[in-house]
């Protein structure tokens, strides 16, 4: 980018004090910036002040009024997680992903959450190019709008990247993904990356991928363990860097706790993994030498520092938005006695919450709840319980539902989820999980053993009613009654006019299905 003496002295500057300052700027060099799991965080996070998109892109421009060549990445999860989303389905990210200028974006697993047809209105928009070569769109709405690979080329070197993309079944809503063919990470990576460097002669091959740092399980006993980026970095020989998310993994080579930048790929060459942690906290920077093809990685922090310098541009774009976030954020529903934190207090609230819903919705409680610990999405403070607060805790479009479930399957699905750890269940209910040999040691309700031969009335969402996020065995149990509403409606009504009315809530923070 030409930018005349006084702008660019005014940017160097900017950079300096940012602390990203990059000497000898005129190397033969490419620079990526990349970031992963967003997940509509717009604006810094209200609990650590961290993050932000306005300062994201007083990093991406002072990096790029120094560097001649600069690439800005994605992989994926862009959307999801906050009022942005919730209220406005994804039109201020891909707002905001134009605005900064993004050149490759892949699809993480939540750009499917709205469904197919508003997954296809998102991308149609997008500018970058879209990248997935192990997702055939092809009998989905979303069909010709992704490429398997895109080439670039820098100084006379041709880069090429490819976009990996997670194992959809029991994480992406069947519903919401029909249509969609997945082919294995791993093997569509090694066989695109061999066209690269065989047929294309590229000089180095970057796979984009949202498959996650280490490897994971499934429900299927024909997949028992799905690969990562590094065991897709071990078995490779044609790929030189990984830009990764999905599993929110902060990848800090300038910190000797980081899990490994360089893994040792199948002829004993390393390849660079790279990832950001969550929630645009951070931007990666990997700086490629364009004439030895050596690649270094760090992370660049986004945080107030960088508020003075903010883009009128941007601030103005997202100023309405903004404004009715913040007028939901602050509407006062209840109190909260002490924090309720993400992983412990609020997801045992959640499981207490669709025990009492069950009551509701069929006239007699539940003998349990079960619920997931991906499906919140935030922690609510000590203080004002806030509409928005729950909406943000709590963004999916999941509803109630209560289940008639046979005591063996029951037990099958404790089991399950003792691959997992993605469980909690409501207070009435303690579940000793075997580290070990990965099942359930012993659970009861109410005190009780589980009766292989008994029948169990289940609280939970339709999410996990569908068999996904380690509940399988749950699939095709018997529906006795959902909700209309989802499932944060539900909740704000029990604090306007419900059970919660007037009540100050304190949260446990005790474990119910112990590890």
């Amino acid at each position: 980018m030409k930018v005349n003496g006084l702008i660019r002295a005014s940017m160097m500057t900017v950079a300096f004090a940012a602390g990203f300052w990059l000497s000898d700027a005129g190397a033969e060099r490419l620079v990526i910036l990349h970031t992963n799991d967003t997940h509509s965080i717009i604006d810094p996070g209200y609990d650590n002040d961290l993050g932000g998109v306005v300062r994201r892109k007083v990093v991406i421009d002072s990096v790029r009024s120094v560097e001649p060549n600069v690439l800005l990445v994605d992989a994926g999860d862009v959307v999801q997680g906050s009022l942005y989303f919730t209220l406005y389905g994804g039109d201020v990210e891909q707002k905001v992903m134009n605005y900064l200028g993004y050149d490759i974006q892949i699809p993480g697993n939540h750009e499917f959450d709205n469904g197919l047809e508003a997954m296809a209105r998102y991308y149609d928009s997008i500018k970058a190019d879209r990248l997935s070569a192990n997702y055939d769109f092809s009998r989905t709405p979303l069909k010709g709008m992704f490429k398997p690979y895109v080439i670039k080329e820098f100084d006379g070197k041709r880069i090429g990247f490819i976009g990996i993309n997670v194992y959809p079944d029991g994480l992406i809503d069947s519903a919401k993904m029909a249509g969609l063919e997945y082919w294995d990470a791993v093997d569509a990576a090694n066989i695109v990356a061999a066209y690269l460097k065989r047929i294309e002669k590229v000089d180095m091959v970057v796979a984009v991928s949202h498959i996650g740092y280490d490897a994971s399980p499934t429900d299927n006993p024909e997949m028992p363990m799905l690969d990562g980026d590094k065991e897709m970095a071990q078995k490779s020989r044609d790929i030189d860097i990984i830009i990764g998310g999905h599993s929110h993994t902060e990848i800090n080579p300038a910190d000797i706790k980081s899990p490994a930048w360089l893994v040792a790929n199948a002829d004993g060459d390393s390849v660079l993994v790279a990832q950001t942690g969550k929630y645009g906290r951070n931007i990666g920077e990997i700086t490629i030498d364009l004439d030895s093809m050596k690649a270094v990685s760090r992370l660049i922090s986004v945080d107030k520092r960088l508020d003075k310098y903010a883009d009128k541009g941007l601030v103005d774009m997202l100023a309405p938005y903004k404004h009715s976030v913040d007028s939901v954020r602050l509407m006062k529903l209840g109190e909260a006695t002490a924090d309720f934190m993400r992983s412990s207090g609020l997801v045992n609230w959640m499981a207490d919450f669709l025990l009492d819903q069950s009551k509701r919705l069929t006239g007699k409680r539940a003998d349990l709840a079960l619920v997931n610990k991906g499906g919140v999405r935030g922690s609510i403070l000590k203080g004002d319980i806030t509409r928005g607060g729950i909406m943000q805790a709590f963004p999916f479009d999941n509803y109630a539902v209560v289940l008639d479930v046979p005591g063996d399957v029951l037990l099958a699905t404790f089991d399950a989820l003792a691959q997992t750890n993605s469980a909690e269940a409501s207070a009435n209910v303690m579940a000793q999980m075997d580290e070990v040999s990965k099942r359930c040691a012993e659970v009861k309700i109410n005190g009780r053993k589980i009766d292989p031969s008994k029948t169990y009335r289940v609280a939970t969402i339709n999410y996990l009613a569908n068999g996904n996020d380690g509940f399988g065995p749950l699939k095709g149990c018997k529906v006795v009654a959902k909700s209309s509403d989802v499932l944060y409606d539900d909740m704000i009504r029990a604090f306007e006019s419900g059970s919660y009315k007037g009540k100050k809530q304190t949260p446990d923070n005790a474990p119910r299905i112990r590890r």
